[in-house]
């Protein structure tokens, strides 16, 4: 019994000093109304001359205002309160046992008070050499979602789901990180970013050489960055309206604490569509007369189940060191084109010849799937820092394709039949790894880093004919396709401000081994090859409303993994599609002169050249009478061009901008079915695009957005566009003190961005008239849950490498 009584004696401090108590309490406002997702932060307070509250632990108010923070050790605390348009309050107890605060009333800040509207930040500009920055946070631009608020940024160019700038393809970053997905799959996941969380849009038109030597011009998203522990949620949906109608669902969901951001989101869009296109062949005879006229009419429709999904966490370990983890997936099965086209041949008098009829049909499955992982230190005391990465990309297509045709004499009699089968296979691995530094230097900052990437990919195709209703196989147009690539690259970027000249300096060096294997075609396309990428960036300020500006840039494109690939896919057995194992690289240069005049008025005129540039050229053969795509390097690409951009707010509730190029486009290729080896294909063009934001009530949630785009001509390999004009209008309504929200719109209200793509030069005359589901009926409905007001840490990851799959 003594015993036991020395050992409660010897334990009863140690349980005194264990124990934990919790606080509890209630918010509500000056109308005593409780107050739902208020912050509240327990911090211990100074101690020993210290200046700094220490953070303990954080938790937010319920939906009747109740909260409670449980594990506290007696000790004196800081209480701190806030919540978004009202004023922080903190309170200072003293907890030696369960500590009930009661009630505390926060109060409205007073800047919400002046006749209770809130009037929302302009849209500013900041333009210097090679990039433009678009300030959007708390703007009225910052509303619906960040596909959509792309279309306002001046100088980008949105045609379907493509993104370019300086009439090419753009590469995307989210906060400084190569995005990890395909064009189409940047547009579904864009039009999931809520655009609130954005805080610039950076258009980089000479992108330093940190960036990858494929990046010739980028697109950089800014989010805003998060400063209150907390969750929040939403879910979503939009429903479409074209031929079919079609629609999407999704939720999101993002929790912070002061060591851990969480996000996660998922979205469903099961889609039908319709594409109907009108299409003309004229083949000649040796002596340039007709021989046959072609007219195609095609419809194809696609039926779609894709499931994208994002997982990513934020860890801080310390104050200097930070770890990020991500995992981005899409899932597509069984997505199924239906095809069928009638086609009518006609003689030199345009008497029917004769018709066929093809049906076709094309199942697809296809995952793609990446993981990253990123660690970051801060070193030293002028705040150096690392960043180490690696990347991990896992693609797989599958595709099965069966094509059946039917041939009819003039009087409609039947003549023959034609089918065949192909089933095809692509199995791509990426890893990637990276190491950067940044650190100050003289006054200036220096970034250097290293990086290694590895590619390795296995394509099959087996080809069967079909006769007697049975499967034969065909080897002549099987193939088994192996393609591998290793890149080492490095590079050095120095940027400094010499009193009134801004300059960045840089080069990165890249050295590339590709091995290419076509089995069946014999055909190995090997190539070891280094290059040099310098990069130059200088801006003068020659008074406080005027700056000029002059930048060069050498960057290189390399072939898409499906361009590589030699397999064929077929609108009929005339007509076919097909890759080119043996496409190099293209290499490209670029000089700009800019003007700035107050961050309002912008001119930009640039020369880009292009050897070897990878385009799609249309080769008809005249004696076999059939007509190919085909990936191709043509000789040389260049550009001049002359650009306008005009941004202004015009009043508190109207936004302007305009953007204006004139331009002249010009390619030299060879002719692989005419008599002359090359032809050239060339044109003056002019593009504008003009966006409009109005704000239709005082307290800014009713919103509308008018967008008009107009491009005279352009060309593409071999093809000419002429006449796109897009004009689109939308409305938003925010309710539900801005938890909610409707928008509703039209795209191409006028039908007028689609456009007839003709080739024609020498012995070639082509056409095809194009018609997906353009002019679009939209409203989307979105329901926000939690602390909603919170930034979140959304973002995806993206590489050259993994563009390359498209």
């Amino acid at each position: 019994m003594r015993l036991k009584g020395a050992l409660f004696l010897f334990l009863f401090p140690a349980v005194l000093i264990a124990q934990e108590f919790t606080i509890s309490g209630n918010v509500k406002d000056e109308k005593q109304q409780a107050i739902s997702f208020v912050n509240v932060i327990v911090s211990k307070t100074p101690e020993g001359g210290k200046s700094e509250l220490k953070f303990v632990k954080a938790s937010i108010t319920d939906e009747e205002g109740n909260f409670s923070i449980e594990g506290l050790p007696k000790n004196n605390y800081s209480v701190s309160f806030s919540y978004l348009g009202y004023e922080n309050i903190s309170e200072t107890i003293e907890v030696t046992s369960n500590y009930q605060l009661g009630t505390t009333f926060l109060t409205l800040a007073t800047e919400n008070l002046d006749e209770a509207v809130v009037v929302s930040k302009k849209p500013t500009i900041k333009k210097t050499a090679g990039k433009l920055i678009f300030n959007v946070e708390n703007t009225s631009l910052s509303v619906g979602n960040t596909f959509d608020l792309l279309k306002k940024t001046p100088g980008v160019l949105i045609i379907g789901d493509g993104i370019s700038i300086k009439n090419q393809p753009t590469t995307i970053y989210l906060n400084n990180k190569r995005v990890y997905l395909s064009s189409s799959e940047i547009a579904t996941f864009l039009q999931s970013l809520d655009a609130n969380v954005i805080k610039s849009v950076e258009v980089i038109t000479t992108p330093s050489s940190k960036y990858d030597a494929e990046a010739s011009t980028v697109l950089n998203i800014i989010t805003s960055k998060s400063i209150s522990p907390g969750y929040k949620g939403s879910v979503n949906t939009t429903y479409e309206q074209a031929t079919f109608a079609k629609y999407q669902l999704g939720t999101s969901h993002f929790y912070k604490n002061n060591k851990v951001n969480l996000y996660g989101s998922y979205s469903f869009s099961p889609r039908k569509e319709n594409k109907d296109d009108d299409s003309f062949i004229r083949y000649f005879n040796e002596d340039g007369s007709t021989k046959s006229i072609w007219d195609g009419d095609f419809t194809r429709i696609t039926r779609s189940r894709a499931h994208q999904a994002n997982i990513i966490a934020d860890i801080t370990i310390n104050d200097r060191n930070s770890l990020s983890i991500s995992v981005n997936g899409l899932i597509s099965p069984n997505k199924k084109f239906e095809n069928n086209q009638t086609n009518e041949i006609r003689n030199a008098q345009r008497q029917i010849d004769s018709t066929f009829i093809t049906n076709s049909s094309l199942e697809t499955d296809q995952s793609n799937l990446s993981f990253n992982a990123e660690y970051v230190a801060t070193i030293g005391e002028k705040g150096a820092k690392t960043t180490t990465g690696f990347n991990y990309i896992k693609y797989k297509k599958d595709r099965i394709q069966d094509l059946n045709s039917d041939y009819f004499g003039p009087d409609d009699a039947f003549l023959r039949n034609n089918s065949f089968s192909t089933s095809a296979i692509q199995d791509t691995d990426i890893f990637i790894g990276k190491f950067d530094v940044e650190t100050p230097l003289a006054e200036g900052n220096l970034e250097t880093g290293v990086k290694y990437s590895n590619i390795d990919t296995t394509s099959g195709l087996d080809f069967f004919d079909t006769e007697n209703n049975t499967m034969v196989f065909n080897q002549a147009f099987s193939d088994l396709f192996l393609y591998k690539e290793s890149i080492f690259a490095g590079y050095v970027n120095y940027q400094k401000q010499f009193g009134k000249l801004n300059l960045s300096a840089g080069l990165r060096a890249e050295y590339t081994a590709v091995n290419g294997d076509s089995r069946s075609l014999g055909v190995v396309n090997t190539q070891n090859y280094f290059e040099l990428f310098p990069t130059i960036s200088t801006e003068f300020q020659l008074n406080e409303d005027h700056s000029v500006g002059i930048t060069y840039k050498r960057a290189i494109n390399r072939p898409r993994y499906q361009s590589l690939n030699p397999f064929s896919y077929f609108l009929n057995e005339n007509n076919f599609n097909s890759g080119n194992p043996n496409l190099m690289p293209s290499l490209e240069n670029k000089v700009t002169l800019s003007y700035n005049l107050k961050n309002k008025f912008f001119i930009d005129a640039y020369y880009q050249e292009i050897d070897n540039s990878l385009e799609v050229l249309n080769f008809q053969n005249n004696t076999t009478q059939t007509l190919r795509q085909l990936d191709a390097n043509v000789i040389s690409f260049y550009q001049y061009s002359l650009d306008f951009i005009y941004y202004t707010p015009l009043k508190d509730w109207l936004y302007f901008s305009a953007v204006t190029s004139t331009f002249y486009l010009e390619n030299e290729f060879f002719a692989l079915e005419s008599v002359e080896e090359t032809a050239v294909n060339n044109t003056f063009g002019f593009y504008a695009q003009m966006y409009s934001g109005l704000t239709l009530s005082k307290d800014q949630t009713f919103t509308s957005d008018v967008t008009l785009l107009y491009i005279s001509n352009l060309i593409s390999g071999s093809s000419e566009f002429n006449n796109i004009f897009n004009f689109s209008i939308s409305l938003r309504k925010s309710f539900w003190n801005k938890r909610a929200s409707v928008s509703a719109g039209v795209d191409d209200i006028f039908n007028t961005n689609n456009v007839p793509v003709t080739t024609k030069y020498l012995n070639q005359d082509n056409s095809y008239f194009a018609q997906p589901e353009s002019r679009l009926f939209r409203i989307s409905f979105k329901y926000n849950f939690g602390n909603f007001r919170l930034s979140d840490n959304n973002r995806t990851k993206k590489t050259d490498e993994k563009d390359r799959l498209e």
